[in-house]
């Protein structure tokens, strides 16, 4: 697990640090609040189904053409509504396209991500488990000359961790073929640092 979480890592904050080095002098970085839609599912288990749920995003990026920006963000979205807690942690390596410029307006884009998936059972027994999927965005930023923009955004995320055994190291099955998939809307603040235009 250590190994893999490393290479997601590694592989986010490389794909950041080569667009701000190959950049056209934009850089952002956000962060943003939402509520989201968690659809777990799995087989030998009874907690499987759709639930409601927050979200929190940050996100770093550069722009590496006219129209393409690159960057890492890290997602996560929880429920804690009923008798046991669970959530996901997305780590994502993001390829973001704008129609008209990287400094202004519509954007759509995605990329790999590498999710944890966490739950708190009843007494305080803590489970997690890790795979990989991918996640998709788009998003509008509002005012975009400025320093500052609201960043109204949707984002999509899917990922398979497998099987979940409970207790932790026994070999029986909590949960098998387990995958999720989230679906978020929320409003982002994006700060900007660029050359004047």
């Amino acid at each position: 697990m250590k190994h893999s979480i490393g290479l997601a890592l590694g592989l986010s904050l490389g794909i950041t640090a080569v667009s701000a080095a190959q950049g056209e002098g934009d850089y952002v970085g956000w962060f943003g609040l939402g509520t989201g839609s968690g659809t777990i599912m799995c087989s030998a288990c009874t907690h499987a189904g759709n639930m409601g749920g927050s979200t929190l995003t940050l996100q770093l990026g550069a722009g590496v053409s006219k129209h393409v920006r690159l960057g890492s963000s890290l997602d996560t979205w929880w429920h804690s509504r009923d008798s046991w807690e669970r959530g996901v942690w997305n780590l994502n390596a993001l390829a973001l396209y704008y129609p008209w410029t990287v400094r202004r307006g519509f954007f759509v884009g995605g990329g790999p991500t590498y999710s944890l998936m966490w739950a708190v059972l009843p007494g305080d027994t803590g489970l997690q488990r890790h795979g990989w999927g991918f996640t998709a965005e788009m998003g509008f930023d509002i005012a975009p000359r400025s320093k500052t923009s609201l960043t109204p955004f949707v984002e999509y995320s899917y990922a398979w961790v497998g099987d979940i055994y409970y207790p932790i190291g026994s070999g029986i099955p909590w949960a098998r073929r387990w995958k999720h998939q989230v679906v978020s809307v929320g409003l982002g603040v994006t700060f900007h640092n660029r050359k004047r235009e």
